[in-house]
C-alpha cells in the first residue's frame, strides 16, 4: 500500500509498504479521509511529541474514517463493508484506569500516530474492532473524520459539567475551540463568547453563535465578560494565563489545548485569590458515538466546518497548510 512517512523533522515521504494484516480482535480499515491535527504538525516541525523523539519513520493521523474491508480472528462486527470512524485512544481493558472507566487514561494506551504506532495517512491501518463506530446515513467520510476532534470538545464539556445560565468562555477557534461552541450549544448553552486572533476563524466562530467574538482575550476584559467555565482552546502556554484572568471567583478553567511548548506558567495568586478551578482534559472518553448521534440528528452541522482536501500525495503540502493557520479552513484533510 501507499503511505505518508514521517522520517524526521519536515521530512515526509510517499513509499510503498506492506498492508498491515488484522491480528485478533482487530479489523482491517481502507482509509477514506483522514484530517491532520496540530499534534501531527507538531511532530513533524519538532521532531518529537510530547518528549518522545521519533527514532525510526512513523506514518501520521489519527483522526479518520473509512470501509471495513477485512476482520482478524474472533471478529464478525462490524460487518466487512461498514461505513466507520475510528476512535484513536486504544485502550488495555485491563489495568487500574480502564477498571476504573477511565478508558481514556489506560496506562497501556496505544495512539495510532504517536511514536512509534503508525496512524491512517495510509491507504490502510489495522485497528481494535471495538475502536470503530459505523457511520449513520448521511455522514460522510470527511464529517466522520471531524467527529474524533468533535469528541474533545464534547469531553472537554461534559468535564466542566456547566450549569444552565452559565457564562461560557473560549479562548481560541480552531478546530478544538469549535468543538467545544458547538458541543456546548447542544447541550443547551447560550451565552459563549469567544477570542481568537484570526479574523476567518472569528466569522466561523459568530456564525455558530458565539457572542461576543473578538480579536484576544483582553477585549473580552474589555466589554466586561467574565466566565463561570473558561475554555482555553488555543494551545498556547500564555492563553492558560488569560484563562484565569478571565474566569469569575469561583470559576473553571479548563485547558483543553496542548500547549506548545509544554511547559506553561502562571500567576498563582489569581488562580488562588478567586478560588478556581483548573481542570486539565485528555482527549476523549469513548464518545464517539455519541458525536456521531449528535451529528447524525443535526444538533451538531460538521458540514459547516470548512477543510482544505490534499491526495495523500501532497500529505507535506497538508502538514505545512496546517502550521499556516489559515482562516478560511480548520483542518487539512488528506484522501488516500
Amino acid at each position: 500500500m501507499k503511505a505518508a512517512r514521517l522520517h524526521g523533522r519536515h521530512d515526509v515521504r510517499i513509499e510503498e509498504v506492506p498492508t498491515p494484516a488484522p491480528g485478533p480482535g482487530e479489523v482491517l480499515v481502507r482509509v477514506r479521509a483522514c484530517a491532520i491535527c496540530p499534534s501531527d504538525w507538531r511532530l513533524y516541525e519538532d521532531g518529537h511529541a510530547g518528549g518522545v523523539a521519533l527514532k525510526q519513520p512513523i506514518i501520521q493521523g489519527h483522526e479518520f474514517a473509512g470501509d471495513i474491508v477485512a476482520h482478524g480472528e474472533g471478529v464478525d462486527s462490524p460487518p466487512i463493508g461498514a461505513r466507520v470512524a475510528v476512535e484513536p485512544s486504544w485502550h488495555c481493558g485491563q489495568c487500574d484506569s480502564c477498571q476504573r472507566g477511565l478508558t481514556h487514561l489506560c496506562r497501556n494506551q496505544v495512539f495510532p500516530s504517536f511514536p512509534h504506532r503508525d496512524g491512517a495517512l495510509a491507504e490502510y491501518i489495522a485497528c481494535p474492532a471495538y475502536a470503530c463506530c459505523v457511520l449513520p446515513e448521511g455522514v460522510s467520510y470527511v464529517q466522520g473524520a471531524l467527529a474524533e476532534p468533535l469528541t474533545v470538545g464534547l469531553h472537554a464539556v461534559r468535564l466542566a459539567a456547566p450549569q444552565p445560565n452559565d457564562q461560557i468562555v473560549i479562548l481560541g477557534a480552531g478546530m478544538i475551540g469549535l468543538s467545544v461552541l458547538m458541543c456546548a450549544r447542544a447541550v443547551g448553552l447560550q451565552q459563549i463568547a469567544l477570542a481568537e486572533p484570526i479574523e476567518g476563524r472569528r466569522q466561523r466562530a459568530a456564525l455558530l453563535g458565539a457572542d461576543p467574538v473578538v480579536p484576544g482575550a483582553g477585549n473580552l476584559r474589555d466589554v466586561g465578560v467574565e466566565g463561570d467555565v473558561v475554555f482555553e482552546c488555543a494551545g498556547e502556554g500564555e492563553a492558560v494565563e488569560h484563562a484565569l484572568y478571565l474566569a469569575r471567583p469561583a470559576g473553571k478553567v479548563v485547558v483543553v489545548g496542548i500547549p506548545h511548548p509544554e511547559r506553561i506558567s502562571f500567576e498563582a495568586d489569581v488562580a488562588r485569590r478567586r478560588e478556581l478551578t483548573i481542570i486539565f482534559s485528555r482527549r476523549s472518553r469513548d464518545e464517539l458515538a455519541d458525536a456521531l448521534a449528535m451529528v447524525a440528528a443535526g444538533h451538531v452541522d460538521l458540514s459547516r466546518i470548512p477543510v482544505r482536501e490534499f491526495p495523500l500525495e501532497k500529505t507535506k503540502d497538508a502538514l505545512d497548510f496546517t502550521a499556516a493557520r489559515p482562516g478560511d479552513a480548520l483542518r487539512a484533510m488528506v484522501l488516500p
